[in-house]
């Protein structure tokens, strides 16, 4: 079963990096200045709270606008976001989660931002126009670079705003958290061997030759100066990427090379030649031009750039928690004015215990459900939150049921004269038997039951944590959990139908739906449009041989999809038809011909007219795999 939050959790981290500098500080820093400038005759009809996401709240007050946070920022943020989501990665956001997640997401940072916003007003951090003015003519300095930045952003007063935006956060970074020399030499010391790792670097060429004789040949030659290395990289290296530029690999860090490349070439002194050196691609020679390595913790102060990055990986750790704790020092608060994302805000506040999102779950069922069905006045967004929520608590009753049979079972099943040693002797005793033989019998029988008692008290530990302390208690809460999990699974199948009805080409729709309810022969079949879609991006690397090697199982899961679709009385002919365009398609790239045939003459006692020339497919079909026979019998007798 999916856990939501952990799907979802790479996709966050992505859209935020990807648009924070070019979307988030600019907007949030730009309506701030923005009110500032004209607070006092903004009649403005859409800046009152009923058109706010929410309203930040100090000591329990609502603060007045610029601290309210829009409903038209964050939909023009998603947007945005979503662009850019595109533009970098070449997919679309999914529009029944997705933008949901997102808008949460930048919510919760147009939300800090304003607290940036209002510790930098009430302590005096606010842009100062010299200072901005000096930012932009920086700037207008470079006339081309300064039109192509105002192009970007859209005017002139957007690149202004971005720009202030920056300043402002600048100020309130380094009063809040700057880093002394005395806390980044601490720094240093403890995680020297990471920096090491991390910011190590050294500028090499190398020499690239099929056998040792012929490195060393070459590195004589180098040295007795009938060659200079980089004539011999021209002349000689097989590495064609760089042997005519003096065989020239460049900065490399930790990590980038063959152990063995690496551990020579970091360590070798500057200017000389090493090797040969053997990897898997042959034999190097190998010469460092310039080194970037730290002896020592101070040595990472020689290199400006190494500890300017440090510093502002301090500040930043520095800066975060100087938020979390102005946020409660201050008592600041919100108050949602949009119930939806309300919903989001505690579904991802990681706040909620198993009661509250049971409690939220039911709150929720009361908007979608008019009795047994689904409301057809609720909005779908409604459906995709229950999804969310509903998924999350299903994989914890999963683990809890888990935990409760596997103690049932082992209570019954586990030797207490073994069980009562505790995990420590258990433990041992396992070690011990695994030194034995496992071909004995009676050592597998004994392994067996100490590593049987080792699960129980493990599991024991688990359904204790859940308030168990009695076999009985661990029984009648089975049965409990039993009935909330069908019962929030049954719900849960009619929310996914509704949404797979209204959108389905949503991929996790699909997923989530299939997952659920896969007898539904409508998502079997764009279950497996999805599982081709996957396929597809891997036939022209593997070939159709290999494709099927290492895909059988998805392959073989379509074609049972498609089988079960065709054979179905129930099914529609045009989701029949549906299905089969599916195994045409699979058939002609795993270059099935029979399996092609079968497909044909398939649609055509469905619909004889789908295709006009379908007798001309068939026909084809029928003559290549005749040609296949008649080769394949030729080769077999010569």
């Amino acid at each position: 079963m999916n856990n939501w939050f952990k799907k979802h959790e790479k996709l966050i981290t992505i859209l935020v990096i990807a648009g924070f500098l070019a979307g988030i500080v600019w907007w949030s820093i730009a309506t701030y200045l923005s009110s500032k400038r004209t607070s006092s005759v903004v009649q403005d009809s859409t800046l009152n709270k009923e058109n706010s996401v929410l309203v930040i709240t100090k000591d329990g007050v609502e603060l007045e606008y610029p601290y309210w946070i829009m409903k038209d920022e964050v939909n023009a943020l998603s947007q945005q976001q979503a662009q850019m989501y595109q533009l970098y990665y070449g997919q679309q956001l999914d529009p029944v989660f997705d933008y949901l997640v997102l808008k949460n997401q930048i919510v919760d940072m147009l939300y800090d931002q304003r607290l940036i916003q209002y510790y930098a007003e009430q302590n005096n951090l606010l842009p100062d126009s010299k200072t901005l003015n000096e930012s932009i003519n920086n700037l207008k300095a470079n006339e081309n670079n300064w039109n192509m930045i105002v192009s970007y952003y859209g005017s002139e007063d957007a690149v202004k705003s971005l720009l202030a935006s920056g300043i402002l956060e600048s100020n309130v970074r380094n009063a809040v958290a700057a880093v002394s020399r005395d806390e980044a030499m601490s720094y240093i010391e403890q995680n020297f061997e990471d920096i090491k790792n991390n910011y190590e670097q050294i500028k090499v060429q190398h020499i690239l030759v099929s056998d040792e004789a012929t490195a060393n040949q070459v590195k004589d030659d180098i040295i007795s100066g009938n060659l200079s290395f980089e004539e011999a990289a021209a002349l000689y290296s097989l590495d064609t990427s760089n042997a005519t530029n003096s065989g020239d690999l460049g900065w490399v860090k930790h990590g980038e090379l063959e152990e063995n490349f690496e551990i020579a070439a970091f360590n070798a002194p500057k200017g000389e030649i090493v090797g040969p050196v053997q990897t898997t691609y042959g034999f190097h020679l190998i010469k460092v031009t310039d080194k970037k390595i730290f002896e020592n913790p101070q040595d990472v102060f020689l290199y400006e750039d190494v500890y300017t990055e440090i510093e502002n990986t301090l500040q930043e750790q520095k800066f975060q928690e100087w938020l979390v704790n102005y946020k409660k020092e201050e008592n600041f608060g919100r108050i949602y004015y949009d119930t939806k994302l309300l919903y989001m805000h505690e579904i991802f506040s990681n706040n909620l215990d198993e009661k509250a999102k049971e409690n939220l779950a039911k709150e929720l069922e009361d908007l979608i459900f008019e009795g047994e069905d689904i409301s057809l006045e609720v909005d779908s967004d409604y459906l995709a939150i229950y999804t969310m929520l509903t998924t999350d608590l299903l994989n914890s009753y999963s683990t809890q049921l888990t935990n409760l049979n596997n103690y049932i079972y082992l209570s019954e099943n586990v030797d207490p004269n073994i069980s009562i040693l505790g995990l420590d002797e258990i433990n041992k005793k396992i070690e011990e038997l695994n030194q034995l033989s496992d071909e004995n019998d009676e050592i597998a029988n004994e392994k067996a039951k100490y590593e049987a008692a080792r699960d129980f008290l493990n599991t024991k530990e688990s359904v204790e944590n859940m308030g168990i302390t009695t076999l009985e208690e661990a029984e009648a809460l089975k049965i409990e959990l039993e009935n909330k999990f069908e019962k929030t699974k049954t719900n849960l199948t009619k929310v996914l139908s509704d949404l797979f009805a209204q959108y389905p080409s949503s991929s996790s729709v699909v997923q989530l739906y299939y997952q659920f309810n896969p007898q539904d022969l409508k998502v079997k079949v764009k279950y497996s449009e999805l599982q081709m879609n996957q396929l597809k991006q891997y036939i022209n690397y593997l070939g159709p041989q290999y494709l099927f090697m290492f895909f059988q199982q998805p392959i073989n899961e379509i074609l049972v999809n498609i089988q079960t679709v065709i054979e179905s009385e129930e099914a529609e002919i045009s989701i029949k038809l549906e299905a089969l365009e599916l195994g045409l398609d699979l058939a002609e790239m795993l270059s099935l011909n029979d399996l092609k045939l079968y497909y044909l003459e398939k649609i055509k006692e469905i619909d004889p007219e789908y295709y006009s020339d379908i007798d001309k497919l068939i026909e084809e079909t029928r003559k290549a795999i005749e040609d296949s026979t008649k080769t394949a019998t030729e080769v077999e007798v010569q």
